[in-house]
């Protein structure tokens, strides 16, 4: 079936200000803006589709590294994920 993250909304790229993120994804490293109203699912829908990933895979960030996916239904703004570099695991 689809992807859960599929459903997501995506809102376009702000110009500036926004939410920032670093992803690191297996076919490199890439950044983005994202609305702070945008869920954390929305960080899951942009992933697959810059990383061309079909599976199934989770994105961790900080240190400790935690888990997003439990937060999906958080906005951007209240998961605080600014600023921080977002590794995608697979499988």
């Amino acid at each position: 079936g689809p992807a859960p993250w599929a459903d997501a909304v995506l809102s376009p790229e702000p110009a500036a200000g926004g939410v920032m993120v670093q992803f690191r994804l297996p076919n490199g490293a890439k950044k983005r803006r994202f609305e702070p109203s945008d869920t954390v699912a929305a960080l899951f829908k942009f992933a697959a589709e810059a990383s061309q990933t079909t599976g199934l895979f989770d994105l961790r960030c900080g240190f400790p590294p935690r888990q997003l996916w439990p937060q999906k239904d958080l906005t951007l703004e209240e998961a605080k994920v600014h600023g921080e570099a977002i590794q995608m695991k697979q499988g």
